[in-house]
């Protein structure tokens, strides 16, 4: 295509320094990307809470941009995870409703398979986002729990590369205000939470939640390396997440005779009332289920959430649907499904 261009985008330092231009500019592009996906701006970025996940050294990735006539339209994303026995990458592009079927999502794509096939990786995987009232024919997941339509422009751009559909995730909402019911521990555990960062003395029993988030729940046929975690790691998490201007609310259960945190949710508020909240990861560990300690510490992060930042319109999750007791769990505070993730695999 004449005109087009491909390079890798350099990751300012911050938002505020000169350079940062590129990097402002491709986060709105980003975000009107996945409105023409979603439906609305719901699920935007600003690119001061974008940044930090460019700049994690525990999740790399490399970022490049497509350019007609020096106008950024799209963006392709090459990530891995760290580790010696890691043999997957992760892809993505996209590309501006307004220059797709011109050939630019191939390029872009061809950039970081290539890069990925240069490493010697051996699995390709891809993230598609599609909309809950989408009609028409469907691709079951393998897992046997959800489906995806099989017409949608993501799904058609990776099955014509010879990806399969690994598995099948819920975006869920919640809308706001919501009732909140009784939440109380049951009888042995108690709850903390906290605002910002980890406080100290719970750094160790953050680092052991977090690794069970990457083995715990349920994966379907996607490659993903169980994750280190220490107290350092969550130390660097917890600063990056203080510098987006997000505020980021946790709540924990504690098990009273260990005097062990094993359980928590977080999460991650924008500054602006008018916006949407993410909850991100909740977890329980395998040890004490059974209690229903994932709804009370969700349930417990919601009342503070009304009472430290009330006025946001609703709150987006996300699960995979083979997990019928989160699922549960989020369908009895009032979270209704609005779209359905894929995660696509390629073996080479």
């Amino acid at each position: 295509m004449s005109g087009l261009t491909i390079e890798e985008l350099a990751i300012p330092a911050s938002i505020d320094d000169a350079d940062a231009g590129d990097f402002v500019e491709m986060t709105r592009v980003r975000n009107e990307i996945e409105a023409d996906s979603v439906g609305s701006f719901d699920l935007a970025f600003t690119p001061r809470e974008l940044l930090p996940a460019w700049q994690d050294p525990d999740e790399p990735k490399r970022l490049f941009v497509a350019r007609v006539d020096g106008r950024i339209v799209g963006r392709a994303v090459h990530e891995v995870q760290r580790g010696e026995d890691v043999t997957s990458a992760w892809l993505a592009v996209e590309v501006a409703s307004s220059h797709r079927r011109r050939g630019i999502g191939g390029v872009l794509y061809d950039t970081v398979a290539g890069i990925a096939a240069g490493e010697g990786r051996t699995i390709l995987q891809a993230f598609t986002l599609h909309r809950a009232d989408v009609a028409g024919t469907r691709l079951d997941s393998p897992t046997g729990y959800g489906s995806v339509p099989r017409e949608d422009a993501g799904a058609r751009f990776l099955l014509s590369r010879g990806y399969r559909l690994a598995q099948v995730e819920r975006m869920s909402r919640l809308m706001l205000p919501a009732v909140v019911t009784d939440v109380s521990p049951p009888p042995g555990y108690s709850l903390e939470s906290w605002s910002g960062p980890t406080p100290e003395h719970r750094l160790a029993d953050l680092a052991v939640l977090h690794a069970a988030m990457s083995t715990d729940p349920p994966l379907g046929e996607t490659d993903w390396q169980p994750e280190l975690w220490d107290q350092e790691r969550v130390r660097r998490k917890d600063t990056l997440n203080e510098t987006e201007g997000r505020l980021w609310l946790t709540c924990a259960v504690r098990h009273d005779a260990s005097d062990r945190l094993v359980g928590f949710s977080n999460l991650a508020v924008p500054a602006e009332a008018h916006r949407p909240v993410f909850q991100n990861d909740t977890i329980v560990v395998k040890a004490h289920r059974g209690h229903l300690l994932g709804l009370v510490v969700k349930l417990a992060n919601l009342a503070r959430l009304q009472e430290l930042s009330p006025g946001h319109p609703c709150i987006y999750t996300w699960n995979a649907e083979e997990n019928r007791h989160m699922l549960q769990v989020n369908e009895r505070i009032g979270f209704l499904a609005v779209g359905y993730p894929g995660t696509w695999r390629l073996d080479l």
